[in-house]
């Protein structure tokens, strides 16, 4: 009888402990099934928001310049052709002589860039450069220079352009000023005499550049106060971007001046460099005449 109480009560505590862990386990389960799956999981990363159309246009027309820059060999013959193309501008230098260039249209659906040039026997021609891409590398491949008249040079990439050379080529702008393409009929408001002219500039500082028309590049900026020598027999007028016709002169001017980079557009051109030699360019004769004040 003794023994049967004993197994009994064996019994018992073994249901009893069986019933403590399913009871526990039931609990756990529970517990689980109430947390959230976004506490049990860490949540997905926001993704990141994508360039807008005209962003990507912008990214592959900047790329599409790039392609472009740099130092060339031409397949035939002998020296080397620096161009550096960004934003609406170009520079091309051909050994010492930089050539009077002024940044068409950028074409990035088929791999083109347009390049006018000025001529000194006032012939206006287009230039069409065209990247390929290199099939061996990821580096730059070379680039096709077709002339107007069909003919095609091929040029191999040697460097991306330095600061050297920018800094010759800014040399090569302020020793020679290109001619321009033949003039039209001046527009009515242009002066009828022709000859040299000293003006005054006003209360407004004014670009000096490469060639007529607001695409050539900025040579410097002549401050305001300043005295340039306007040769009114160059008057030229040149369709801008915008259509209207734009009468230009070439213009020298000789003392302190501002490299474009350096115009504080609150403050205006505060000169740090001077002229060695006397400087020819190319201003705006419209916003020249309003500008100037009476020679003292």
């Amino acid at each position: 009888m003794k023994h049967a109480s004993s197994t009994l009560l064996k019994l018992a505590g073994t249901v009893a402990a069986v019933m403590a862990l399913l009871a526990g386990c039931h609990d756990k389960q529970r517990n689980d099934a109430s947390v959230p799956a976004s506490a049990s999981a860490p949540a997905a990363a926001p993704s990141a928001a994508l360039p807008s159309q005209a962003d990507r246009m912008k990214q592959e027309r900047n790329s599409l310049l790039d392609s472009i820059s740099g130092v060339w060999k031409p397949a035939t013959g002998a020296g080397l052709t620096v161009i550096s193309a960004s934003g609406n501008d170009i520079q091309i230098a051909q050994g010492d002589t930089l050539l009077p260039a002024a940044l068409g249209d950028v074409d990035v659906d088929n791999s083109t860039v347009n390049v006018k040039i000025f001529w000194k026997s006032g012939k206006q021609e287009v230039r069409t450069i065209t990247p390929t891409k290199c099939g061996e590398c990821d580096g730059t491949g070379a680039i096709t220079i077709t002339a107007a008249d069909g003919t095609q040079r091929d040029y191999s990439f040697i460097r991306k352009v330095s600061q050297d050379d920018l800094n010759r080529i800014g040399a090569l702008s302020t020793q020679v000023a290109p001619l321009a393409p033949a003039a039209d009929q001046p527009q009515p408001n242009a002066t009828s005499d022709r000859g040299i002219v000293d003006m005054y500039l006003g209360g407004i500082d004014m670009n000096m550049r490469s060639c007529p028309g607001s695409t050539c590049a900025a040579l410097l900026i002549v401050p305001k106060d300043s005295k340039v020598s306007v040769d009114t027999s160059t008057m030229r007028n040149v369709t801008e971007s915008s259509g209207t016709n734009t009468p230009w002169v070439r213009v020298t001017y000789e003392g302190a001046y501002c490299m474009p980079e350096e115009l504080d557009q609150q403050t205006g051109c505060t000169p740090s460099h001077g002229t060695e030699a006397p400087v020819t360019g190319w201003m705006n004769y419209t916003r020249l005449m309003s500008a100037p004040r009476p020679q003292q």
